[in-house]
């Protein structure tokens, strides 16, 4: 099941054919560096100097030591110019005596020093971990400010650091900015000087350890929201700021206005108070990720700001719970080392969900649960399966996957279920007590569980997150001499991924209107849940509270899958109901999505499912029915019927979705529409794209739907507009669609050139895109485009993805999966076609009336799905 209205934003450091090895050739399993001496604190004194995109100043490191005997403390510090290096034993500073080869500054001779500080004067032109922003002659609207981004390793590009996450310090930063600009750093601002035509300085202190990684400077021009403070009762008020663009600063509320709710909810659930003073969430232009949690100061994506249109369906509350929930998973307990980064990641993500059922309810979370289940599949089933805990890989970055957000958030919604509320958050609450300001790793989290349940979890904890996979369920629901059976069987490899144990659930729905639950514990690969009933019960639905996750293939009688849809108590039922209803093409099954999908006291997320499911249909009563919902109310559900409406070849469905896109108000259901437009065929869908390609939207998904349906509609005429749609000056997000759509339009020379060039973008997001643009022309010409690239590449993500494609490419197998996706998805929708043709054949041959003509006329072929 897909899907619809979950997760907009990007997130921190998120990266995004048949399941490859995750790790790739070559690749060293990595390990934990030694600390013979701890950094206890840091301080900063730096000046930015905008014009040369560099940062000069100091760094004073005080230090500790942990290894008897050792005598060298080893820095990371990439491309500096070191100016002078003094230490400090206890006697004051004098010259120190150091080696730098350009990666690592090493001090010797510390074999008699047990602590001391270390002051490194330096200048530093960074290519990563600290950027700078102005206009320029294409982008002249770009503001001037720096920003940094350190995870997962780039701190030590701007200054010197012991840069892994299990090294824990206090920090001070002092910095000089140019006139009218503001600054942010961590912790509190100690002192300010704003002398009149001088540069302005900022102090700032954070006087609670946290790792390098989560640094921060930001300086630019913005205006500054105060909100109302977080109340956490006995333990005080939080104060809670906003940091916005000047033309901005009214959209703060609609953004940002939940972050003190969540920060009181966040605080109680955990029952650990917000862990610093304050917390502040700053919004800058081109940011490499969605969010970034920096210590007790987020840094945020221009599109995390909503308009009073984007506000109709779109919100910013999962991005700001997700960094905001890093405060206490990442920031105040730190993973040890990356293997263990699901710990920072996984429970940021799992805590977008429990801020969405405090606000919105038990379906919301479900749903939302339920989109996460479908992204890891998509990865584990399509690009690599691997343990969430994983020391294969050759950059830390490699890691920030849909194992580490998704699956994480996965394990957690499991062990909620599996423990119940009150125990899963007193666990929860342990964890962080026992390992305050400190560092964890699974085993920790595992500990704290177990103390708190008296159960054990090593089974859980090795099939979920030691070892890669999920279970494949086949569930088959029959009845039968007054039983019931329930059969499930795990379809997974053996010996690839572990059995499973789980609880299997049911609900019973009897005719009566009565309902009840059924359990059994499964630990075999096949096993059977019976029940006798006095009897045939009126619907059976599997795992109602969704106690497990996984592929699930239910096979039921098509009369309980109606009730289920009607009847279940749970909306996660009744959604899965409308989605197995999706591939019964019958009169009665029509008639039941088209009730859900009109019944306005519904769930708008099972709507819309059924909308989806009677696109999958095909047939001319399922259009007939989408068209009556063109204009529904709900945008989610409108949005889900324009979606299903791509489905149909036909005038009517390109008509109705071309008026529609002249008319539409909100952002992401014209988007859906122009995708869906082109996805008709209709060769008059090319005039009414070209003419919305540049219209303004949030996060410039008017131009990405005109685009993806440009692609859609496979007319060769669009790709001069496409092409030019690539360049530099054209937002972000568009210009990713534009190299999509042009690989899909054109495999020709002059589009592989044109992809090669962008190979030398600076983005790293558009960058991967046209590594899988390229990857999927699977022209052997650009292998050596794409060899030169990763030479010369240093984003982590870029660079993983470059070896991916390589290997793909070399043994070109990435062609032949592509000509045979194309293939079946032509067979599924002849299939489709063919199916609601026989539906109607056997309706008519039903009706002693109807006439051979008429039987004809309703069972009219149409052009098959392409």
């Amino acid at each position: 099941m897909s899907t619809i209205g979950h997760r907009l934003h990007a997130r921190c450091a998120c990266s995004a054919a048949a399941a490859a090895p995750f790790a790739l050739a070559g690749t060293e399993r990595q390990y934990e560096r030694a600390r013979p001496f701890a950094v206890s604190h840091l301080f900063l004194d730096l000046e930015l100097d905008f014009k040369a995109r560099a940062v000069v100043g100091s760094a004073t490191l005080s230090f500790e030591r942990r290894a008897p005997g050792a005598s060298t403390l080893e820095l990371d510090a990439v491309g500096f110019e070191i100016r002078a290096v003094r230490l400090d034993s206890g006697d004051g500073f004098a010259p120190a005596d150091f080696e730098y080869d350009g990666d690592k500054l090493t001090l010797s001779g510390l074999n008699d020093v047990d602590a001391g500080r270390v002051t490194i004067e330096y200048r530093a032109v960074p290519r990563r971990g600290i950027y700078f922003l102005a206009p320029d002659s294409t982008v002249k609207d770009r503001p001037r400010q720096v920003w940094t981004q350190c995870q997962d390793e780039d701190a030590r590009h701007w200054f010197p650091c012991h840069d892994k996450p299990h090294m824990k310090m206090t920090t001070e930063l002092r910095v000089r900015v140019p006139p009218r600009f503001t600054a942010l750093s961590n912790g509190e601002l100690v002192k300010q000087s704003k002398p009149a035509g001088k540069p302005w300085t900022y102090h700032f202190r954070l006087e609670r350890p946290h790792p390098s990684y989560l640094v921060t400077l930001v300086a630019g021009e913005f205006s500054v929201h105060q909100d109302r403070s977080a109340n956490l009762g006995k333990h005080g008020k939080i104060p809670i700021e906003y940091y916005l663009p000047p033309a901005r600063k009214r959209d703060a509320a609609r953004s940002f206005g939940e972050t003190p709710r969540m920060v009181e909810l966040f605080s109680r659930l955990t029952g650990t108070p917000f862990p610093w003073s304050r917390y502040s969430q700053i919004v800058v232009s081109d940011f490499i990720f969605g969010g970034m949690e920096n210590t007790t100061a987020t840094t945020m994506y221009e599109h995390v700001l909503l308009d009073e249109r984007a506000a109709l369906d779109i919100s910013s509350n999962d991005l700001v719970a997700h960094e905001l929930a890093h405060q206490w998973f990442g920031d105040y307990v730190t993973c040890r080392d990356w293997s263990h980064a699901w710990l920072n990641e996984g429970f940021a993500t799992y805590f977008e969900h429990v801020e969405r059922e405090d606000r919105l309810g038990r379906d919301e979370y479900d749903y939302g649960v339920a989109a996460d289940l479908d992204s890891y599949l998509a990865e584990a089933n399509g690009r690599y399966s691997r343990p969430i805990v994983c020391r294969d890989y050759a950059e830390p970055i490699d890691l920030f996957d849909r194992h580490l957000y998704e699956k994480g958030g996965l394990v957690l919604h499991m062990l909620r279920r599996e423990l119940g509320d009150t125990t899963f958050w007193a666990g929860i609450r342990r964890y962080l007590s026992t390992h305050a300001h400190g560092i964890v790793e699974t085993s920790d989290l595992v500990r704290a569980l177990e103390l708190e349940s008296g159960r054990s979890f090593e089974r859980f904890f090795d099939a979920w997150v030691y070892r890669p996979g999920h279970p494949e369920l086949k569930v088959k629901i029959s009845f039968d001499d007054g039983l019931l059976s329930v059969h499930v069987k795990q379809e997974q490899k053996v010996g690839d991924t572990a059995i499973f144990a789980f609880t299997l659930e049911v609900e019973v729905g009897m005719k009566d209107g009565s309902t009840s639950r059924h359990q059994k514990s499964i630990t075999q690969a096949a096993d059977t849940l019976v029940v006798r009933l006095s009897e045939r019960p009126a619907f059976v639905a599997f795992d109602p509270d969704f106690r497990v996750v996984g592929g699930l293939s239910c096979e039921a009688p098509t009369d309980m899958l109606r009730a289920q849809l009607g009847r279940a108590t749970r909306a996660l039922s009744r959604w899965r109901a409308a989605d197995a209803l999706s591939r019964r093409d019958d009169p009665e099954t029509l008639r039941a999505l088209a009730a859900s999908l009109s019944n306005r006291k519904e769930a708008w997320m099972v709507r819309a499912e059924a909308a989806r499911a009677l696109g999958k249909l095909r047939s001319d009563e399922a259009l007939e029915q989408l068209l009556r919902h063109v204009k529904e109310q709900h945008p989610k559900v409108r949005r889900a019927v324009v979606a299903a409406l791509g489905n149909f070849k036909k005038t009517e469905a390109a008509r109705v979705l071309a008026a529609l896109i002249s008319s539409e108000k909100s952002y992401l259901v014209l988007g859906e529409a122009a995708r869906s437009l082109g996805r008709t065929r209709e060769p008059r869908a090319l005039q009414t794209l070209l003419k919305i390609i540049d219209r303004p939207s949030w996060a410039d998904v008017s131009r990405v739907g005109a685009l993806d349906g440009l692609a859609a509609l496979q007319d060769d005429s669009a790709l001069p507009a496409v092409l030019s749609r690539t360049r530099y000056g054209i937002p972000a997000r568009g210009r990713r669609a534009a190299i999509a759509a042009a690989a899909k339009l054109s495999d020709s020379r002059k589009v592989r050139e044109k992809l090669e060039e962008l190979l030398d973008d600076r983005d790293p997001h558009l960058k991967i895109e046209v590594v899988a643009a390229l990857q999927s022309l699977n022209d052997p010409h650009s292998r050596s485009a794409l060899a030169r690239a990763k030479a010369r590449e240093l984003d982590g993500r870029v660079v993983r993805r470059l070896r991916e494609a390589l290997r793909d490419m070399g043994d070109g197998g990435a062609a032949e999966r592509k000509r045979l996706s194309d293939e079946l998805d032509g067979v599924k929708g002849e299939l489709g076609e063919l199916k609601a043709r026989l539906s109607k054949l056997e309706a008519g041959g039903n009706k002693p009336n109807a006439s051979p003509s008429a039987r004809k006329g309703r069972a009219k072929s149409r052009r098959p799905r392409s």
